[in-house]
């Protein structure tokens, strides 16, 4: 089941597993790879280009009311010039050529060399030095999964769930050789029956009104929708209701025909598909179950199964809404009705004909998952463009290959992005543009499985990536819909804005900038548009919450109705979400702007202040949080140690501001002067500024984690311990736990720890 799905490939496997070879350090050549030779620049060629470049490529959309003082510095105007030779370069048509070929197959973490080949040969043929890292954690792949209802009494089988998506004609990605099976990442072996209860979307707190209606799911097989949390915690608080297994649906009301059309009618999920999903309980720490906080290496030293605390012990499968409506219906009349216990506990099948009951039913259901675990490699493929005056500093921009299925939006889009993107770098250094800063560009392999190939790496670099690298910027799905999400650490607010409003929307005269502003007040009202809460965009997760790293994740989003099955199809991306490309090649130029901005410019352009006024917010948010239990009552409903703390932070921070301007209205950013002693100075301060504006996201790491959950060291965000999705993270998580136990010494205790942990973040601004 471990073998490699077929795909042709261009090259053999140039993956090293000597692990002595296995790399600390960036500044010199990689595990396995050896340095190129950059190739002679044709001189009059590109000479002319950049010359007559501005005048024959056509104006960014910017107007000048709309760009802030930092936006574009004035002594960086040959920068904007390597800005639009980069709108230039980009193309539709090579994004739609990638697209198809990462979704010409199956494609699931652990299996698919050739696409690992692929990419690697494509980085090498830009002049980017590129290599495979492999690593080896424990996954599993389906061998027999079975779901049935069964009369108790007379032991006849009264349904059989066909666990199978329905082959659409015309679209070779749901033909049954790409068909992986029904089965979870990380689920646990077994054969359960029990009787079949219902509990809604599966939080802690269903089960919690579950319990209040006197609903007993000890022994039974539960039954929940997709959504609102994530997968492995549904299968947690199951497993701690007592539950034997569970079952997970996909209903109509989240993704189906509530929605709009169903496909092949339209992007929606239509009833045979199934939502394939990870159950590793990541909020307790991602990546190998096996190797918690240190890297699967060939020669890594794996703790037993029983030991991982991220792992699942009861059974799980992922069902259609085809599949679920027999089991929906079994319970008709048993129980408590669903409405009785809240409203929203009711689904989109009642067009079917389903009253939504809690259960238990009369009728025993059959649950068998059986699959395979064992050690396998995954493979990443990282390259890097070596910086020309700062290659000892870095930033890191990413995209996880690996897919449940064909995976059109979800990763091949991003993925085709990033492949676009490093060949666009290529033919800039073809014209002599090397980044000021390394560029480092990560293709990860089993992310869906638990964001294994992202954590490793994270895990194995971590003193490097500390050291060195200002920045990563992820794009999982760059492209399932036409609404704009960015999740950033608060640092980059200004130069995400910055940034959007240089490019164009698709179809449209106005900047990505201001469709974002009206999109994101449709649902708040806010002035500017909506950076959500960062850390929790996938393979941001260990680069932020582990490492320490400032992180975005961007994309657009909207009509993600078929996440995870075979129907996520390059026929469906180019039918009904993205036909001629152009979200795609929107998508690029904003990575694209967003790398070269932090991997060129003089000085960052972070934002301090506004990461200290995120953290002002997060402590609002925290109080609101307060009021609803009763250590409030012992503490009083304000935090004063963190506002105080805070309010520090954001008067260094304005400290950083007064040095940026004073750098730039005395010296110029560029620090182009002849006096070497003032060169000199110039030179100390502008790294002096570089240095706490990159550094200071890592200043927030506490070195002992969250309680309970070590492997989070981020003391400002993190995921919440039940109410935790992919898309979701909340602040302040260690006295988040705290205040669940509420115990007032430890809560106080907690508050002061991160109080001074922001204090020392204050004051490493100060530093000059």
């Amino acid at each position: 089941m471990f073998d490699e799905e077929k795909q042709t490939s261009k090259g053999e496997s140039t993956s090293c597993n000597k692990s002595s070879q296995r790399y600390r350090d960036w500044r010199g050549p990689g595990r396995c790879g050896k340095q190129r030779q950059i190739v002679t620049m044709l001189a009059l060629a590109a000479l002319a280009l950049v010359l007559v470049g501005p005048w024959l490529l056509p104006p960014l959309p910017v107007q000048p009311e709309d760009i802030d003082l930092d936006d574009f510095p004035s002594s960086q105007d040959s920068k904007i010039d390597i800005e639009r030779l980069l709108f230039s370069v980009l193309s539709a048509e090579s994004l739609r050529s990638n697209l198809e070929y990462y979704t010409s197959g199956t494609h699931i973490g652990g299996s698919n060399q050739s696409q690992a080949t692929h990419t690697l040969d494509y980085f090498k043929q830009q002049n980017i030095d590129a290599e495979i890292v492999e690593y080896y954690p424990w996954l599993n792949r389906p061998l027999k999964q079975r779901v049935a209802i069964v009369n108790s009494t007379t032991h006849e089988i009264a349904f059989e769930a066909s666990l199978k998506e329905d082959v659409v004609p015309g679209d070779p990605a749901s033909d049954s050789q790409n068909d992986i099976g029904s089965f979870h990442g990380y689920s646990a072996n077994g054969s359960v029956s029990g009787r079949l209860v219902y509990a809604n979307y599966g939080r802690a707190s269903d089960f919690d009104a579950l319990q209040r209606a006197n609903v007993n799911v000890n022994g039974s097989i539960v039954i929940v929708r997709y959504g609102k949390v994530h997968s492995g915690l549904k299968v947690y608080a199951a497993e701690l209701a007592g539950a034997k297994g569970v079952l997970i649906y996909s209903d109509p009301a989240d993704d189906g025909y509530t929605k709009g059309k169903v496909y092949p009618a339209g992007p929606w999920r239509p009833e045979s598909s199934i939502q394939r999903d990870s159950v590793l309980r990541q909020n307790i720490y991602p990546g190998d179950p096996l190797t918690p906080g240190y890297p699967a290496t060939r020669d890594a030293q794996p703790i037993e199964p029983n030991e991982a605390s991220s792992l699942s012990t009861i059974p799980s499968l992922p069902l259609s809404y085809r599949d679920a409506l027999p089991l929906l219906n079994a319970m008709q009349t048993h129980g408590s009705l669903a409405a009785d216990i809240d409203s929203n506990w009711v689904g989109g099948l009642t067009s079917r004909g389903i009253e939504y009951w809690t259960g238990p039913s009369e009728y025993e259901v059959q649950v068998e998952n059986i699959v395979e675990y064992k050690t396998a490699p995954i493979r990443n493929v990282i390259g890097r463009i070596k910086g020309s005056e700062d290659p000892g500093q870095a930033i890191v921009i990413g995209n996880h290959r690996d897919s449940w299925s064909s995976g059109a939006a979800d990763p091949s889009s991003g993925a085709a992005v990033l492949l676009e993107l490093a060949r666009a770098f290529g033919e800039l250094q073809r014209l002599g543009w090397r980044p000021r800063r390394t560029i480092v560009l990560a293709s990860w392999d089993a992310a869906e499985y638990g964001l294994v190939g992202s954590t490793e790496w994270v895990e194995e670099n971590v003193d490097w990536l500390r050291a060195s690298v200002a920045a990563y910027v992820n794009v999982g799905a760059a492209v399932d819909g036409g609404t704009f999400a960015a999740t950033a650490s608060p640092i980059f607010k200004s130069l995400l804005y910055a940034v959007t409003k240089r490019v164009l929307y698709p179809h449209s005269n106005d900047t990505l900038y201001a469709v974002w502003r009206r999109q994101s007040s449709a649902e708040v009202a806010k002035p500017k548009p909506v950076i959500d809460l960062f850390g929790a965009g996938g393979d941001s997760l260990p680069f932020a919450m582990h490492a320490g790293i400032s992180t975005v994740s961007l994309g657009f989003t909207g009509s993600s109705g078929t996440r995870h099955s075979n129907f996520d199809s390059f026929k469906r991306m180019i039918t009904f979400i993205d036909p001629d490309m152009r979200l795609h090649l929107t998508a690029a130029q904003v990575w694209g702007l967003l790398a070269i901005r932090l991997a060129d410019d003089p000085v960052l352009q972070l934002c301090p202040r506004c990461y200290a006024k995120a953290i002002k917010k997060y402590i609002h948010l925290f109080e609101q949080k307060m009021q609803q239990h009763s250590i409030q009552a012992s503490t009083g409903n304000k935090l004063h140690r963190l506002r105080t703390a805070q309010r520090q932070l954001e008067t260094n921070a304005a400290a950083v501001e007064h040095d940026k301007r004073h750098l730039r209205s005395v010296y110029g950013e560029d620090c182009q002067m002849t006096g070497r002693r003032r060169h000199a100075t110039c030179l100390a301060l502008r790294r002096s500024i570089n240095d706490r504006l990159s550094n200071l996201e890592r200043h927030f790491i506490d070195p002992n984690g969250v309680p309970g959950r070590k492997w989070y060291k981020h003391a400002l965000v993190g995921p919440g311990k039940w109410d935790w999705t992919e898309a979701d993270h909340q602040p302040f998580p260690a006295l988040a736990a705290a205040l669940e136990t509420g115990n007032k010494q430890q809560f106080q205790q907690c508050e002061k720890d991160i109080a001074n942990i922001i204090h020392e973040a204050a004051w490493f601004l100060r530093e000059v």
